[in-house]
């Protein structure tokens, strides 16, 4: 089974809540626990009754396989909606951290602004004084006594003048250089509200993700312990074994047909580029651990998730360098633990990883967000249809605008990913395609 340690990564906040304050938590938004007594579940005199006659047998089959099904899945819309609300935690993390830059820097404009006006007041006081003892001297009479000395005397007099106009525009200077301040003051104060009200509503989301992850691990560890003893029956009743069965029916899901989903109506209809072959690129590396559901979706193409679509010019190919920088840089992270927030060395999360790689290519591809990344690219006009998938694309999960889920595509219909509590990052087959976006992302084109 695999490490389930509960690691947030490097994220703030550092700590996972304890068991009392998740329980509050799930309680509060109603994820309930593992629904899996409600059902009829064969005893193994009902196993060994049933291989009395083959009819039965082979309906024992049927029910125990169906069974399995409706645990693995009962597992995956768990882990779907763990996904569902890291990405609402990790989307609000991202307002903050822009609501705390736009306060930081607004705050530094401010206090600049008021040294700024602190010095104009100063400049304009000084020459206020300075005319208000000059301004007492009747220059006119001086002018008339002192006739020698007239040329001095106007002189005098027209610098009274230039310093009056001078200090009009200093005191017009001083007063926008206050009122500059006073505005930028209160756009930081507006800032600071801002910030401290997304703290809470990231608070208030990161205990909701970490209680849905609770929930779906709790949900991960009845489906296996539940299924590892149906598989069991199945085995005893097809004389076979448990890791033969648990192998042929990891093998069936992976086998299943990557249905492509159907581009959008509202969806661009840019003219873009790529090979129309889909899924092609070899295929890199094993498994690397993990279980055999993929963590949410279901059937279905997936075309009703009205995915906003590319730009209207073509996309360039893969820049291949660029892509098996990012996929090697992926690859090394294999088995390592997933984690809320998490973005290495060693702890990881969906677009923690996505981003890494592609950042040790030198290739930004958007924030800590699923859902940032997919605009990102949708910004950039980096958009492909899903059909046209090639090694090194993005591939979303969600849609509507809004994604819970990325990994980076490797050839072969599979993908590298860090997928969910209690799933190490791993090579993997492109799941719940349901669930799947229309389009993907190519960072390097």
């Amino acid at each position: 089974m695999a490490n389930r340690k509960r690691t947030t990564g490097r994220i703030t906040p550092t700590q996972v809540f304890g068991a009392v304050a998740v329980g509050a938590v799930t309680a509060s938004i109603g994820i309930v626990g593992p629904a899996f007594a409600d059902e009829d579940y064969p005893s193994w005199n009902d196993v060994q009754n049933a291989k009395k006659n083959e009819a039965t047998k082979q309906a024992e089959i049927e029910n125990i396989t169906n069974l399995i099904g409706g645990l693995q899945a009962a597992s995956d819309e768990a882990a779907k909606q763990s996904a569902i609300a890291a990405e609402a935690y990790r989307t609000t993390k991202d307002a903050l951290d822009a609501a705390t830059e736009r306060e930081t820097s607004l705050r530094s404009q401010a206090d600049a602004a008021a040294a700024k006006a602190k010095t104009s007041k100063m400049r304009a006081g000084l020459l206020a004084a300075h005319l208000a003892r000059s301004g007492g001297k009747d220059m006119s009479l001086n002018l008339f006594v002192n006739g020698e000395q007239a040329d001095d005397l106007l002189y005098q007099l027209g610098t009274m003048s230039k310093l009056s106009a001078q200090s009009e525009t200093i005191y017009t200077q001083a007063m926008a250089d206050r009122n500059e301040a006073q505005s930028l003051t209160d756009q930081a104060g507006v800032a600071k509200t801002e910030r401290e009200k997304l703290e809470v509503e990231a608070q208030a989301k990161f205990d909701a993700a970490n209680a849905a992850a609770q929930s779906a691990n709790a949900q991960l560890s009845a489906q296996e312990a539940k299924s590892s003893e149906l598989i069991a029956q199945l085995a005893e009743l097809k004389d076979s074994t448990a890791e033969t069965e648990r192998e042929y029916l990891a093998g069936v899901e992976a086998r299943r047909p990557v249905i492509v989903p159907d581009p959008p109506a509202s969806g661009g209809d840019g003219n873009t580029g790529g090979s129309s072959g889909g899924g092609n690129g070899g295929n890199s590396g094993g498994n690397g651990g993990g279980n055999s559901g993929g963590g949410g979706g279901g059937g279905g193409n997936g075309g009703g998730n009205s995915d906003p679509g590319p730009g209207p010019g073509p996309v360039a190919p893969p820049n291949t360098s660029a892509v098996e920088t990012a996929i090697w840089f992926a690859e090394q992270q294999l088995g390592e633990t997933y984690g809320l927030g998490g973005s290495g060395p060693d702890i990881w999360d969906c677009s923690g990883l996505t981003r890494e790689a592609y950042a040790a290519a030198g290739i930004s591809i958007g924030t800590h967000s699923a859902t940032n990344q997919y605009r990102t690219m949708q910004a950039q006009g980096k958009l492909v249809p899903f059909s046209q998938r090639q090694r090194g694309d993005l591939i979303f999960w969600g849609g509507g605008g809004d994604y819970y889920h990325v990994a980076i595509y490797v050839g072969g219909d599979r993908i590298i990913e860090a997928a969910d509590y209690g799933k190490p990052v791993r090579n993997y087959f492109i799941w719940g395609m349901g669930d799947v976006a229309s389009y993907v992302g190519r960072p390097s084109a």
